[in-house]
């Protein structure tokens, strides 16, 4: 049974937003992995608003009427190669119930053949919600001066 629907990420998500990535225990995994300012979490939201083609971008999943988190496509450019990420977001409130998972698959099916999914080596929560999808460990890189290991799931 799918508990969560899917929107278009929009400014109405800044504040839910804004807080999560101002919490340090919500983006010690992240790219940048640093409490993000209102300033850096609203840029970060309008390019996502921006990006999203219909298909590829950010989602905002509810459960009901509660925001869970987003999760979604973000296109990114890996050592010079074309990819699109598939990544996940949830609000800490709603960690380990499951909806990163959720998420993960339902739009999975939805997003091009091949996807990366960026994560930190020692995010085993994401790794597990990868691997759940099939994905399989390419490689492990830098980006930002900080190590990723990058996953690589395929539509089946």
């Amino acid at each position: 049974m799918n508990r969560l629907t899917y929107r278009p990420i929009s400014l109405d998500d800044f504040e839910p937003y804004a807080e999560f990535l101002a919490d340090p225990e919500c983006t010690r995994y992240l790219l940048v992995p640093e409490p993000h300012s209102r300033e850096l979490s609203r840029s970060l939201l309008e390019r996502n608003i921006a990006q999203h083609d219909g298909t590829i971008g950010m989602y905002a999943l509810h459960d009901g009427a509660e925001l869970v988190g987003w999760a979604g496509f973000q296109r990114r450019e890996i050592t010079g190669a074309p990819e699109v990420e598939l990544g996940w977001l949830v609000r800490r409130e709603h960690w380990r119930k499951g909806y990163a998972s959720e998420a993960a698959r339902e739009l999975r099916t939805r997003g091009p053949e091949r996807v990366i999914h960026l994560i930190h080596p020692e995010n085993t929560a994401s790794i597990a919600v990868a691997m759940n999808l099939g994905a399989e460990h390419e490689r492990d890189i830098e980006i930002l001066g900080g190590p990723v290991a990058i996953y690589v799931s395929r539509n089946s």
